[in-house]
């Protein structure tokens, strides 16, 4: 009787899920209708030296959904997904490549770029494109297009 209850308990725990979970506030990133986009990249390097590996980790409304490919910071990195239309906070962490440890480490939260998030507007059927410029000193700036 005891393995019953616990079926039982799972079923209406998935039934209770289920009513209370809309599409709407699902973000997904596999629906072949992606209407948000991000690039960023470093702008002001000039020394090969100075050009680490680097990604991206992107928090979407303070949920980790996913990071950009890897490349050099003077190279363009992008990540893309769908959004529900609402208003979103979109949050970007650094990662680089500590050659001494082999492994990819976060940069210290004063290396950061700041600001290090954006809120932006998903409107039914229109896709939004950001664009994050990022210097060396930490300052950034964000362009936003939307079609």
């Amino acid at each position: 009787m005891h393995g019953y209850f616990k079926i039982l308990v799972i079923i209406l725990s998935l039934c209770t899920y289920s009513c209370i979970t809309t599409k709407s506030d699902i973000i997904t990133g596999d629906r072949g209708e992606n209407n948000f986009y991000i690039t960023i990249y470093d702008t002001d390097i000039e020394n090969p030296e100075n050009d680490r590996r680097c990604y991206y980790m992107i928090y979407i409304d303070k949920l980790e959904s996913g990071r950009t490919v890897t490349g050099l910071e003077s190279q363009q990195k992008d990540f893309d997904t769908y959004l529900a239309p609402n208003r979103h906070l979109i949050k970007v962490e650094k990662w680089i490549l500590n050659e001494s440890l082999g492994r990819y480490v976060k940069m210290n939260n004063i290396d950061q770029p700041k600001p290090d998030y954006i809120y932006i507007n998903i409107e039914k059927d229109k896709i939004v494109h950001v664009i994050l410029k990022s210097s060396k000193t930490g300052n950034s700036s964000y362009s936003m297009t939307i079609k």
